[in-house]
């Protein structure tokens, strides 16, 4: 976005330099998953829906992004919209970003997967 005000210019990418980088995830405390599983399951059905409305026609998805991110429409247009798929990231990814965390001190060492990425509620 600062690129399209002329605050900036694009040299390379986040994803060029680590392709297939995870940015962010989807976070519930144990506490709320327990009182609420099923509102955790719809909320993460209509995510895995939107990745699929993107997936199957990014130029219309793209014509919501100023509505709801409250950009103007032709950064939007050109703003990077990284590849989903049904919500779940490759395990040889996340380890991949695990080892960097671990190299460079982000980590002492490290975690296995399985507790820190939970998939059970993603529909199947």
């Amino acid at each position: 976005m600062l690129e399209a005000h002329g605050a900036s210019r694009l040299l390379v990418t986040f994803n060029d330099a680590i392709p297939g980088y995870v940015f962010g995830g989807i976070f519930f405390s144990n506490e709320f998953i327990n009182r609420h599983p099923e509102q955790v399951k719809a909320f993460l059905r209509g995510l895995v829906n939107a990745f699929e409305f993107i997936r199957k026609d990014e130029a219309k998805a793209r014509e919501t992004i100023p509505k709801y991110a409250h950009v103007e429409r032709d950064v939007a247009m050109k703003s990077a919209i990284r590849q989903f798929e049904d919500g779940r990231e490759p395990k040889a990814q996340l380890s991949k970003q695990m080892e960097l965390m671990v190299r460079y001190g982000f980590l002492s060492e490290p975690v296995p997967i399985e507790k820190v990425v939970d998939y059970s509620y993603l529909p199947k």
